[in-house]
């Protein structure tokens, strides 16, 4: 009779288990770039639907009060530091009536505001989700005991204007001679390069509420905790390669860090500088300066 002898089972070899190895690692490698990018385009694309929300609430607001809210919360006697801020405005067009409620801004005479628990509040509609470095609750060092925002106005359409009174302008305004779709109405802050904003003018930089152009997008403030670098006040974030921003129409676009801007003044200046840079254009909401070409 035939012996029938058992049949070997052979397993992988160093080498082929190496290979085998070598193989998913290439493949994670050549992945994980393609997960970063989806989660870079989703981060902005929530971001950016933050900014539209914001619109439709200046738009509300607008409607309602025949003006655009202040930057800053002041009268021409009296300018409260620190003082209420837009977001503040636009919390009842956001549902947050109750909150508002709480709140109770005196918004008249006006008032200072007493920090608490509301003004602890974090909200994440005004947290850009590519800024996880500091979660919701922490609070800007530059303010302390306020939430945090990712999100700062044009004070040279919502004001104050440089002395501290208010522009009172409205979507409707002739003052706003450039048209809402070529002025910028609110853009980004992000806060590890820079001052993060807040829901109210805090005390020591009116960072906490406007953004101005300076030198162009993306430049890094070299001392991000202190009030001492007018860097303080431009316009930043963590996406890549530029930032959000809302337009008066209502439009939310991503402008790219490579517009031109001037380079002879920095953020300090207010009005910013008038040449005719796109950045700069897209800031003055009546200089006249068409914007060339697609931003």
């Amino acid at each position: 009779m035939a012996r029938f002898l058992p049949r070997r089972r052979r397993g992988f070899t160093l080498i082929e288990l190496l290979v085998v190895i070598a193989i998913i690692a290439i493949l994670i490698g050549l992945l994980l770039p393609a997960v970063q990018k989806v989660r870079e385009a989703a981060g902005r694309l929530k971001c950016a639907n933050n900014l539209k929300q914001f619109g439709v609430a200046v738009h509300m607001y607008n409607d309602s009060n025949n003006k655009i809210p202040a930057g800053w919360v002041t009268t021409a006697s009296v300018q409260p530091v620190p003082g209420w801020a837009w977001p503040t405005l636009l919390l009842p067009y956001l549902e947050q009536q109750n909150l508002f409620a709480n709140l109770a801004p005196d918004l008249v005479t006006p008032g200072s505001p007493t920090v608490n628990v509301y003004t602890q509040a974090p909200l994440p509609l005004f947290r850009c989700p590519a800024d996880i470095a500091n979660p919701l609750n922490v609070v800007v060092q530059s303010a302390p005991g306020v939430a945090m925002s990712n999100y700062v106005c044009n004070r040279e359409v919502f004001g104050p204007n440089a002395s501290n009174t208010p522009t009172m302008m409205s979507i409707q305004n002739v003052s706003l001679l450039d048209g809402t779709s070529s002025t910028i109405f609110i853009g980004e802050r992000d806060s590890v390069r820079n001052v993060g904003a807040t829901l109210i003018r805090a005390n020591n930089t009116t960072a906490s509420f406007e953004g101005r152009p300076g030198r162009g997008i993306n430049i890094k403030n070299p001392t991000p905790t202190t009030t001492g670098d007018c860097t303080r006040l431009g316009f930043n974030s963590l996406h890549i390669n530029g930032c959000n921003f809302l337009l008066g129409d209502g439009a939310v676009r991503f402008i790219n860090q490579s517009i031109a801007a001037d380079q002879s003044a920095d953020a300090c200046a207010l009005p910013a500088a008038t040449g005719n840079f796109p950045l700069q254009n897209l800031i003055h909401p009546a200089d006249g300066n068409p914007i060339l070409g697609d931003f």
